[in-house]
């Protein structure tokens, strides 16, 4: 067995995927220099438009008193936005907090493998248009969010300057509680300061996440209803959006709070319905778009967006194949004889252990020493971003393996347990 011909080609693949993550590096130079322009500061708005707040909750009756008070402290116009939580059965808690405040509540009919946000969505708008409900444009939260008092009035700003999705500046309710949601936190706050303002700086384009967006009533009506409905519905609707050419936003000085996972398993949760909830017949059909014409989007906009997503996970999997492969070839070696090639490839593999180790580690440094003037947070959490970022990231690496080894993990939603956590300098 001609050892030195299989060494090489293990290795041409892992030098392929760094040089990839080069030229991406090299491309978000550009970013880098968009996101460090001076907050524009949005003129007033002209028009004061109509919004439906759309919250779905699935037993959340201990957190969702907070996003209800948010909303009741809007200084936004209240004749001119309504909210409804989405539930799943009429007994939920959080309907009859619904009523207390003075909002409303749906009560989902058609759950038989449909329990994902998604579908939520497609119910709840379902009901707003079977019931002749006006509004302009939807704007959806999660059960565990808050708001600042400005935050609507914020985002119609946005609409009032012809986004057609926009979204606000994500920060964290419990940056300061664990490693974890240290980590977690700093991953959102660079997505809002550097991506989502670079990417709307160059392309008016941002990628959705989750929450705190606001989607025009007529993007809903042109996809004949809200049919975003996978693991990750945020995801492919900013695929919609790259490859309709939808004018997106975002706003700074609009501020919402989202809870993270504090918890080695809730974390575990996430990471696998972000992995696999990219991997869907839209997500390929998407890359492979990505090089032709669309005649509003620009060409570096779809490239970077398509090649941003499939990248990470690409250089995780070829990381992956390079761990097991280098394990099994030292066996073999080892097996036949061969002792200096068992040891060389053994070799590798830890020194490919040791090179996943630093790569997960520098990224949480990078990014919090690129926002660090715009991220709030303890010492001690500046300290768990710095030491523990290794464990954040690398079980990204994890939940592609564990999604490969368990299939029905990539088509289950779990539901992601929240506390209502608050630390003490998670607001700015």
């Amino acid at each position: 067995m001609e050892f030195q011909n299989y060494l090489i080609y293990g290795y041409v693949a892992l030098f392929i995927a760094v040089l990839f993550v080069f030229i991406l590096f090299s491309y978000y130079i550009s970013y880098f220099i968009a996101s460090k322009k001076k907050d524009r500061k949005l003129k007033e708005a002209s028009i004061n438009y109509k919004y439906v707040v759309l919250i779905p909750a699935r037993n959340e009756c201990k957190v969702i008193n907070h996003i209800f008070k948010s909303l009741k402290d809007q200084t936004y116009p209240k004749d001119l936005f309504k909210v409804f939580v989405i539930t799943e059965r009429e007994n939920d808690k959080s309907n009859e907090l619904a009523l207390k405040y003075g909002f409303n509540y749906i009560v989902r009919k058609d759950l038989e493998n449909k329990r994902t946000k998604g579908y939520a969505l497609k119910e709840g708008y379902d009901y707003l248009k079977a019931n002749n409900i006006e509004f302009d444009s939807i704007i959806i939260f999660d059960a565990d969010n808050r708001i600042d008092k400005d935050y609507i009035y914020e985002l119609n700003k946005l609409k009032n300057e012809g986004h057609q999705i926009g979204v606000g500046k994500r920060l964290s309710t419990n940056v300061n509680t664990s490693f974890i949601s240290a980590s977690s936190s700093l991953l959102f706050a660079f997505q809002s300061e550097f991506t989502n303002k670079a990417r709307t700086t160059l392309f008016n384009k941002f990628a959705i996440s989750g929450t705190g967006y606001y989607i025009d009533k007529k993007i809903i009506e042109d996809a004949n209803g809200w049919n975003f409905l996978g693991l990750t519905e945020d995801v492919e609707l900013t695929r919609y959006a790259y490859k309709t050419g939808i004018d997106m936003g975002y706003n700074p000085n609009a501020i919402f709070y989202d809870e993270q996972p504090t918890d080695l398993i809730t974390m575990h949760k996430q990471h696998v319905r972000w992995i696999w909830g990219y991997f869907n017949k839209e997500s390929f059909e998407f890359y492979k778009q990505a090089t032709k014409k669309y005649s509003k989007v620009p060409f570096l906009a779809r490239f970077e967006y398509a090649l941003a997503m499939g990248l990470c996970i690409g250089v995780e999997f070829v990381f992956m194949i390079h761990l097991i492969y280098g394990f099994i070839m030292s066996m073999i070696a080892y097996s036949q004889g061969a002792l200096y090639f068992g040891n060389l490839f053994l070799g590798l593999f830890f020194l490919d252990i040791f090179l996943m180790f630093l790569i997960c580690s520098i990224i949480n440094d990078v990014e919090l020493l690129i926002i660090r003037k715009k991220f709030t947070c303890s010492k001690k959490a500046k300290f768990y971003i710095c030491t523990t970022g290794f464990i954040f990231w690398s079980d990204f690496l994890w939940a592609l393996l564990d999604g490969l080894i368990h299939p029905s993990k990539r088509k289950t939603w779990e539901k992601i347990s929240h506390k209502g956590q608050l630390d003490n300098t998670s607001e700015e």
